[in-house]
């Protein structure tokens, strides 16, 4: 930001970021977000977080490149009088069908932690990240922190049915912050937002901090692939 620390900046820093986390306590309850049972950290299922990593690092970062695609090709103009209306009444037809696709991500997020059948899941992920592209695209300004952590629980519960094993509540945790870490691109603010979001004790950190580097790490080494090497269509020179 090209702001040089110092012990005063600091100080003020701290001080309003204390005043407004105090004056928010009077209107915000300090209760966890989601509710979940109690969880239980066992080393034994940690095998599954390499293949957590490297099943949804790369969804999360194709959703990280759309995201960045659809906000840079908003549609500002005229056009936007019929783009978000239409693309409004597109989501309320899905809907009437999938109402947890509603909101900002935290129903969807609830619904899998309440127990969903892969079908449900499957269908909540494709179409919840494709309304939330489409609405950006139509129009619409919003973050995708909330939907990037209900992706994330949802990938790692359709992962945990695929394999049919593991300790499912605290692997959707970690599916929940491997997803943040790509798409906002800080492993540190991952892990935290999702320690703040479930209310989880000091025992979960570890497991939420190596998941959110590994997962951190993955997806810089896809950025550095030349992708568009690879998928430009290449053109043949004909020699008359």
């Amino acid at each position: 930001m090209g702001i040089a620390l110092s012990v005063k900046r600091f100080f003020l820093v701290g001080l309003t970021t204390y005043v407004s986390a105090f004056t928010a306590g009077f209107v915000v309850s300090d209760h966890a977000l989601y509710q979940l049972p109690a969880l239980t950290w066992p080393l034994g299922d940690m095998w599954l977080v390499p293949l957590l990593v490297l099943f949804l690092t790369p969804l999360a970062w194709l959703f990280s490149r759309f995201n960045k695609q659809a906000s840079s090709k908003r549609i500002k103009d005229k056009r936007i009088l019929y783009t978000l209306p239409v693309t409004f009444l597109f989501l309320v037809g899905l809907a009437s069908h999938l109402p947890h696709l509603l909101g900002n991500g935290r129903m969807m997020a609830q619904e899998i932690l309440n127990g969903s059948n892969a079908k449900t899941v499957i269908l909540l992920f494709v179409l919840k990240a494709s309304v939330v592209l489409v609405t950006l695209w139509a129009g619409a300004y919003g973050g995708t922190l909330t939907p990037s952590f209900a992706l994330g629980m949802a990938g790692a519960a359709l992962l945990t049915m695929i394999l049919g094993s593991g300790n499912q509540p605290a692997l959707l945790l970690l599916g929940s912050v491997c997803f943040l870490a790509v798409t906002l691109k800080a492993p540190l603010s991952a892990t935290g937002l999702v320690m703040g979001f479930t209310g989880q004790s000091l025992e979960a950190i570890p497991f939420l901090l190596v998941t959110a580097y590994l997962a951190f790490g993955f997806a810089k080494m896809l950025d550095r692939i030349p992708w568009e090497k690879y998928l430009r269509p290449k053109t043949r020179i004909i020699e008359n």
